[in-house]
Formats: structure tokens, sequence, C-alpha cells
């Protein structure tokens, strides 16, 4: 219900800030429905970005969210890329099927198209991803015949661990004590020890109780639950900045900085953000684990008021420091 209550909303009062060119790619036996939108400065694109979706059912411009981190881009001259998730919008197939495996593959073909269609090179091509593309990105950070930088959002390097701390905050919003906190991260572990067991639906269902993930969500978490990024950040081999809000409520942000404070990489840059939360968007406005009705309503009247304060600042900076000049590899149509 309240999902249609959103979509209602949004259909009557969010106009797209721009229109964008679609361009569908196939992935393995999935037809994907793109989205290209071009720099809007009047210049060539010095660079295209392709946005990597975080968890859930996310269509290309995540109900809006993405829009508003796109025309500050495109005004510096930096054209965009999105795709709806398979099973979402037009795109088919089942987001829910795959590992994080199926999703490096998933990207790595809408790099093709996007290069095969507007001739983009590996050199200004880049990734911005989201949470849980925290172990997809990474991994494709070592294909410098593909892409030529990235750019991390609310990564997590361990998805147990990651799952550890949303499920120890989630308790103390709602005012938990530390006994209540400590039988939700014993329910945890216990979860996690069920899960390297590899059981059945239907023997998931005999131990959940009584809210259980779906059967889509429950083998998806099974897919992937031990996913680790800490080798594929090893391998990177492109320049690749990694945000985090430091009022995260979904990611041990502090934790994953520190981590990368004593790991460094030649070609990381890694900052924590003062006033962000897990999207970095401004944490006194936005202080939830997800977001309903009401913070996408904030979000859509706040629009760019509603980034954390040096977000924008930080990427554009970045990505001038990497000297791309006016996509002189790019030709017409």
């Amino acid at each position: 219900m309240h999902k249609l209550v959103i979509w209602v909303l949004f259909s009557l009062f969010y106009t797209p800030l721009s229109i964008a060119e679609e361009l569908v790619f196939e992935h393995r036996q999935d037809r994907l429905t793109g989205h290209y939108l071009q720099p809007i400065n009047g210049k060539p694109a010095k660079a295209i970005l392709l946005f990597v979706h975080g968890d859930g059912t996310t269509a290309y411009d995540a109900d809006g969210y993405y829009d508003i981190i796109w025309q500050p881009l495109r005004e510096n001259g930096y054209a965009i890329f999105s795709w709806d998730k398979p099973n979402v919008g037009d795109s088919t197939g089942n987001w829910l099927a795959q590992s994080m495996a199926d999703r490096q593959s998933e990207v790595l073909a809408a790099v093709d198209a996007v290069q095969n269609k507007y001739h983009f090179r590996a050199n200004n091509t880049g990734l911005i991803g989201f949470s849980q593309a925290g172990w997809v990105v990474p991994a494709l950070s070592s294909r410098v015949d593909k892409i030529g930088f990235s750019i991390g959002i609310g990564f997590a390097s361990n998805w147990i661990s990651q799952g550890s701390y949303y499920a120890e905050t989630r308790v103390r919003l709602q005012g938990g004590d530390q006994q209540q906190i400590g039988a939700a991260l014993d329910d945890y572990s216990l979860s996690i020890d069920l899960f390297r067991t590899s059981p059945s639906y239907a023997q998931y269902l005999k131990w959940a109780g009584e809210d259980p993930m779906s059967a889509g969500r429950y083998q998806f978490v099974l897919n992937n639950f031990q996913s680790d990024a800490v080798a594929d950040y090893k391998k990177i081999k492109v320049p690749s900045l990694f945000l985090w809000g430091a009022e995260d409520l979904n990611v041990n942000a502090r934790a994953e900085f520190n981590w990368w404070q004593q790991h460094p990489h030649p070609l990381v840059n890694t900052k924590l953000m003062a006033d962000a939360n897990h999207a970095m968007l401004k944490a006194d406005t936005f202080n939830t684990q997800s977001y309903g009705l009401k913070q996408w309503l904030e979000l859509m009247w706040l629009d760019r008021d509603a980034v954390a304060s040096d977000f924008f600042a930080t990427v554009l900076l970045w990505l001038e420091g990497l000297n791309m000049k006016s996509n002189i590899s790019q030709v017409d149509n």
C-alpha cells in the first residue's frame, strides 16, 4: 500500500530534470533498460559515469534520488548511464537471483553497451556505486581495459559484519537496552550459522519465526552473505574515491574508513563526510535506516539541499583532479 501511495505521488509531483535517451542492452538472457543522459554544459562529455545500484528493487533513477546527484555532474561536463535492475521497469530477469559475480558481469555488459553506442573508452568510463555495490565496483576496478576510475559511496567490506552492525543499530534506534541488543546480535549470529549449512527454504522457515524473508530474498541472501571485498581492494588498478557518511546507520562507516587508514592504497582516496548518512544525505534530516513516504517527500522538496554539504564539491574536485579533458575520444553518433 505504501509503495502504491509513493508511486501515485511520484507520478503527480515528480518531474524528471532531464530527458534520458533509452538504451536497451543484453546481459545473458536478460534485456535491461538503460538511460543515457548527456552533459548540459554545452560541451562534449569529459567522461561517462555508470551508476551501480545498492540493494533492493531499484529503477534507473532510484525514484528521483539519483536525479539530484546527476544534475551537478552533468553541469560540469559528465554524462550519465543508469539502468533498471532485472525485473524492474521494462528490464527482464530477476535481480534476486543474482550473485555479486552476476552483478559484476551485468555492469561490464552495460560498459560495453555505452562504449559501443556513445564511443567512450576505458580511460573516460567510470563507475559510481552505492552501498551493496561495494561488492561489485571494487571487483571491477582492476579492469583497466574497461574502466578508468571508480567512486564508492557507503561501501562495506564484509557482508556479515555489516549485517551485525545494522542489526545492532536497528535495536538501538528502537530504544533497546544492552540486553536487547545482545539478544539481537545472538539471533543474527545464529542466522549466519544456519546459512552456512545451506538449508532449504522450508528448513529456514521452521527457524525464522513470524517474520521470515520471502523465498526469493532468502535465496539472494544465501547466495551472497559471504561476500567480502578485501581481496578485491588489493587488486584495484584505477583511481578510486571511497566516501562514507560519519552518521551512517547502515554501515559501520568509521570502521571502514579506519581500515583504509591502516591499509592505504596508492590509487584510493577516502573521506568520512561529517554530516552525511549512508546515502550522502544530511543526517540530521534523514536519520533512519530505510526511507518511506515522509523521507521521499522531504528529499523531493529539498532537492540538492538534502545532500551533505561537502559531497558535490568533494566528488567534482576529485574528478577534475583526474585531468580528463573534454571527450576527444568520443565521436559523433
